[in-house]
């Protein structure tokens, strides 16, 4: 089955042209964490088909290796009048999304650009190990998991994410439309593909160089009142896509009605199919 063919691309297609009209948050890792099993091919395959999709122009500077790289490229990134794609390729080996530094200020940021993702309706996919690997912050953000094979190489199973409304625990679905329950992509190395060659030639630089770290973190202590305002707004966010009033979702976060009004988007309801 052809990628553009399956319930995920359709959904995906949806979030970005539906209702909602919102950007998308990927994150692609192996099974069993395994190297060599194409899992930046897969996130420049499926770049690239949803830059045809939006009839979007990929350019170099939009597939990233860092934190800081990534955030810049998403400011320059065009309005919600034009939907994008950004590739952040080993997000946990630049510094960003990773677990174990999940109150850097690199996380922050990063956490702060994924929540105002729908506002820029840029898809973004980022590479890591292992889906655990990411800060829980990001796995609660993302909206779609695709896991790549060991064997055989060159396919991979896509997953929905979703999280439960009282404890905010992070879960996987999978789709039942797939023959054999994967989707294959294609082998770009062999076909001297310009953006796979692009990464690959960003990863050789960083390899060459003197900090093997693309951010070159500093571990700074982030605003804990800054960190505590995200935190909340992502909150009240769930909580809105659940369809909460206003009100019920202020008492939840213990803010304001104007304030709940201000820093989160009203909730679009999706269209259920007649009974038969």
């Amino acid at each position: 089955m052809h990628l553009r063919e399956t319930e995920f691309f359709n959904d995906l297609m949806h979030g970005v042209f539906g209702p909602r009209r919102g950007g998308a948050r990927i994150i692609v890792d192996a099974e069993n964490a395994a190297t060599g099993v194409g899992k930046t091919t897969c996130a420049t395959a499926i770049a690239q088909a949803c830059a045809k999709a939006f009839d979007y122009d990929l350019h170099p500077d939009d597939f990233t290796l860092s934190g800081e790289a990534y955030l810049e490229r998403w400011r320059e990134h065009p309005d919600a009048h034009q939907p994008s794609v950004i590739l952040l390729d080993e997000m946990s080996g630049a510094g960003a999304g990773d677990a174990r530094r999940s109150m850097s200020n690199k996380n922050v940021n990063l956490g702060r650009s994924w929540q105002l993702m729908r506002k820029k309706r840029i898809v973004t996919i980022t590479t890591l190990p292992h889906w655990s690997d990411a800060d829980v912050r990001m796995r609660r953000f993302a909206d779609y998991r695709l896991w790549t094979l060991k064997r055989p190489i060159g396919y991979f199973r896509p997953y929905k994410v979703t999280s439960t409304f009282d404890r905010g625990d992070v879960r996987t679905e999978s789709y039942d439309d797939i023959p054999r329950n994967r989707i294959p992509f294609p082998n770009l190395d062999r076909h001297d593909d310009p953006y796979f060659e692009a990464v690959t030639e960003k990863k050789d630089e960083l390899l060459d160089s003197e900090h093997f770290d693309a951010d070159e973190l500093t571990e700074d202590e982030p605003d804990p009142e800054e960190v505590e305002r995200d935190q909340k707004q992502a909150d009240a966010q769930r909580a809105r896509d659940k369809g909460l009033s206003t009100r019920e979702v202020a008492d939840i976060v213990d803010m304001s009605q104007s304030w709940v009004s201000k820093y989160t988007d009203e909730s679009q309801p999706t269209e259920q199919p007649a009974d038969d």
